[in-house]
């Protein structure tokens, strides 16, 4: 079941005590701590439980009620800061998690198939080679929606067949940051056109298209890569064949070819 990984949102013309007060009776147990701003605010305090951050409120120096809350505490606390009021999202993280062997190669392989075919910037660090600790990123670090897949198992010290997707989210304009703030963690996975039609061929047939307030344009990289698909689209897929449609397999002839 998605679930939410990272909640960031700014609330206007709210009361920064009255959100303390809100999480400290949720979260009775919680220490509160002064805390350290960033984004030109002046004032912070942040929710320790087990020595661990659950949630930072910031207020005074920029305009609004900024809170960020992240990984399983940005799940329970999303619909605490929700019955709060409208608010702006300025980053939401939602995730999927699996444990099933061999399946990081095929969702990798398909992505990375689609990807190509699209134009669309891949990113991918971890070991390929050996098929260790790796992450696939779609989409630029400057993009308003960033898909990832990653091995999570292996950053826990798990099982290494827990794999984890993932889509971040940095909505652009203060409608659509609202907008954003009544999602479900589901529906985030729809944040753009893109990824909804990547993830159809992985069987995600009942997500929604929605909109983050940007118009994809491609990056030089991109259009350079889209020119590269026109001309030799056949070739690569010939050549991907080859290598046993193995991701880490192709990557390394193809990194091996460019010296």
């Amino acid at each position: 079941m998605a679930r939410f990984d990272w909640y960031e949102c700014t609330f206007f013309g709210a009361d920064p005590l009255e959100i303390i007060r809100r999480i400290e009776r949720a979260h009775p147990f919680a220490v509160i701590e002064p805390d350290s701003p960033k984004y030109g605010y002046r004032v912070g305090r942040v929710f320790l439980h087990g020595g661990e951050p659950m949630a930072r409120v910031w207020w005074e120096g920029n305009e609004g009620v900024h809170v960020s809350t992240t990984s399983s505490n940005a799940h329970d606390l999303a619909p605490l800061l929700r019955e709060h009021g409208v608010h702006s999202v300025t980053r939401l993280d939602a995730c999927e998690d699996w444990v099933e062997a061999g399946l990081f190669d095929r969702m990798a392989a398909h992505l990375i198939g689609y990807a190509v075919s699209n134009g669309i910037t891949i990113s991918q660090l971890g070991d390929w080679v050996r098929g260790e600790a790796r992450t696939l990123y779609l989409g630029s670090k400057q993009s308003a929606v960033r898909l990832v897949l990653y091995e999570k198992g292996y950053e826990q010290g798990g099982d290494p067949n827990w794999v984890r997707l993932e889509v971040r989210i940095r909505p652009k304009g203060r409608a659509a940051r609202e907008a954003v703030g009544k999602w479900t963690a589901g529906e985030a996975f729809g944040a753009a056109r893109w990824v909804v039609a990547a993830l159809e061929g992985l069987g995600w047939d009942h997500l929604q298209a929605q909109s983050v307030g940007t118009v994809y344009r491609p990056s030089n990289d991109e259009r350079a890569r889209l020119a590269i698909r026109k001309q030799y689209a056949a070739v690569i897929g010939r050549w991907f064949d080859e290598c046993g449609r193995d991701p880490a397999a192709f990557v390394a002839e193809l990194l091996a070819e460019v010296g």
